[in-house]
């Protein structure tokens, strides 16, 4: 084993952003973690966003409080509607006493009644559709732009930068946290601003048509509220453990699948399929746990509805034997009350998902920001017109990132001339793959300085440099592309004889001409 590949069972040791990678083993203890990361502000999590998208978000505001506002609206239509039909029946017993003057019959009445509702419901279906149209099209379009800012980010970072954060970690980031981000802006967002805008309403609506009925029925919207936001919070809690262990699950079974020849070879079969089946299990009670939880707070909740709706009525039955209100006032104040109640128990779901998204924001906006030591996009550097191929080492003393206490490369000095061959030897671990990622500057020396032809090739540009520079390493890595396509990934400019000449300097180009799909 090479010392690099020992260097690689020790990676992220000293990094603090490490934590993803443990997701698989426990669900609960990321989302711990989670919360104690640090967040962007409210305003930078939409940094990516341009004019259309911020046109797109208006609207999607504007949309979104027009929907909150209808819940409310209607409790006043069918407290109206409900005083209307209390009327003609009182009517119809030639009771001269009226609570609501009329100047139509009650067809007449429920005519308009009907049209209110139908524009209602119109108003719903647009104002809906244009909600979660807008903040969708706006949160795809800024994750676009987040994920090539990303991906660009990872692809210019120095190699030291990889030896202290995971590439599974990085992967789970490009998945995952964009995935948190996009959930926060998108919908999400706008049901967020719906379920304010209801809970807003309901207590303008209710105090205005019979603040004394609103004050009682307050007394139970928090509770109200609060079992909505337990539940929700069950609900998530249950859900990311149950997650985690179907995905202890998927990880076993990806495992047994990639070394299934080893399996069979060990006759391994029926113990991992016991090791599966144990994690399903898991998986199983989790989920049992969250049903019984979850039902028992829904449970909970429209207990406390018809809770208040009992003491809503025997207050309300009150103000109207003494004339205070009619019975469509009492109908508006206890439904417009009980809507808001469940606006603002369901912005806590939401709430969490905006939240969630600007830590998953800090972590990804960290990795875009940061600049590195070694830039393989810098168009700086010095660009000589032709090379020979002169190398020397000079003192050179160099530590890898993620192990700064082992001494790898102790005052080495080394000179090759051009069109020499040598061989480094020595045992796993004396640097012999570092002097020659440190020639393909992937590292840079604490002490020394390697030369091409005299130039210290920290004075050269990085692009040009390793364009000289052609590398066979311990594991060749082949793309999933043509074999003509992998032999010109580091020189796309160059001519099919020239890929062939090369295959044939590699002694490759008969065994490449005796495959099949050639």
């Amino acid at each position: 084993m090479d010392e690099t590949d020992k260097l690689q069972n020790n990676i992220g040791t000293t990094s603090p952003d490490v934590y993803l990678s443990e997701y698989s083993k426990t669900g609960s203890k990321t989302i711990e973690k989670e919360e104690e990361m640090p967040t962007v502000g409210p305003v930078e999590l939409f940094r990516f966003s341009d004019g259309i998208d911020i046109l797109l978000i208006i609207a999607g505001t504007l949309m979104s409080m027009a929907h909150g506002l209808v819940f409310p609206l209607m409790c006043v239509v069918f407290g109206h509607m409900a005083d209307r039909f209390i009327q003609s029946s009182a009517m119809s017993k030639n009771n001269t006493r009226h609570f609501i003057p009329t100047n139509g019959t009650l067809q007449d009445d429920m005519a308009s009644f009907c049209i209110y509702f139908a524009i209602t419901g119109v108003l719903v279906l647009v104002a809906g559709y244009m909600q979660v149209a807008f903040f969708a099209l706006a949160a795809v379009r800024q994750v676009k732009r987040i994920r090539k800012s990303f991906f660009h980010s990872i692809m210019r970072q120095d190699i030291g930068w990889f030896d202290v954060n995971e590439t599974g970690t990085l992967n789970t980031r490009l998945v995952d946290d964009v995935y948190k981000i996009q959930e926060g802006i998108g919908d999400k967002l706008g049901m967020l601003i719906q379920s304010l805008s209801t809970f807003v309403a309901s207590l303008i609506v209710g105090l205005y048509f019979g603040w004394k009925l609103s004050l009682v029925v307050l007394a139970v919207c928090p509770l109200l509220g609060l079992a909505a936001a337990i539940f929700s919070r069950v609900l998530t809690s249950f859900t990311y453990k149950e997650q985690a262990a179907y995905a202890k699950a998927g990880a076993v079974a990806e495992e047994v699948l990639s070394a299934i020849r080893t399996v069979f070879a060990f006759n391994g079969q029926r113990r991992e399929i016991k090791r599966y089946s144990k994690n399903l299990e898991e998986a199983k009670n989790m989920g049992i746990k969250k049903a019984i939880s979850s039902n028992t707070a829904m449970g909970f909740i429209y207990m406390m509805i018809f809770l208040s709706y009992a003491l809503a009525f025997w207050y309300g039955s009150k103000l109207i034997l003494n004339k205070e209100y009619t019975t469509g006032t009492v109908l508006t104040v206890l439904f417009a009350m009980i809507f808001g109640a469940l606006g603002l128990g369901q912005t806590t779901p939401n709430i969490q998902s905006f939240s969630v998204a600007r830590g998953a924001a800090h972590r990804v906006y960290s990795i875009i920001d940061y600049e590195p030591s070694i830039d393989s996009y810098s168009e700086c550097g010095f660009k000589p017109e032709s090379i020979n191929g002169n190398i020397e080492f000079k003192n050179i003393h160099f530590n890898y990132p993620s192990r700064p206490e082992v001494k790898v490369l102790n005052n080495m000095c080394l000179s090759v001339k051009s069109g020499q061959t040598i061989g480094l030897v020595g045992s796993s671990g004396c640097g012999k793959s570092t002097s020659i990622q440190l020639l393909q500057r992937f590292y840079d020396p604490q002490e020394g300085s390697v030369n091409i032809d005299g130039h210290d090739i920290r004075s050269l540009n990085i692009c040009y440099l390793r364009k000289l520079i052609g590398v066979v390493s311990q594991e060749p890595v082949l793309f999933a592309t043509t074999i003509a396509e992998n032999i010109r990934y580091g020189r796309l400019d160059v001519t099919q004889e020239e890929i062939t000449q090369a295959a044939k300097e590699a002694n490759a180009y008969d065994f490449i001409s005796n495959l099949p799909d050639v």
